[in-house]
């Protein structure tokens, strides 16, 4: 697939996003997760770590993710 500049789209790449990309996922309590992750039986601890793990970072490293 193709994308109007001409470059190939190939996959989803979390970590090739430009470094002002930031998302901000409103929580209920602190520490809660994000979204239902596939691990949602699983601790609340390990699903947060999934969602971070699913946004991913920006291109220099930066978290591209976090709770408000």
């Amino acid at each position: 697939m193709a994308r109007g500049d001409g470059t190939a789209v190939v996959g989803y790449d979390p970590e090739n996003r430009d470094d002002a990309m930031h998302v901000e996922y409103k929580v209920a309590t602190t520490g809660d997760r994000w979204f239902i992750p596939y691990n949602n039986y699983g601790t609340t601890a390990a699903q947060v770590t999934q969602c971070d793990k699913m946004v991913g970072d920006t291109d220099d490293g930066t978290p591209a993710g976090s709770e408000m």
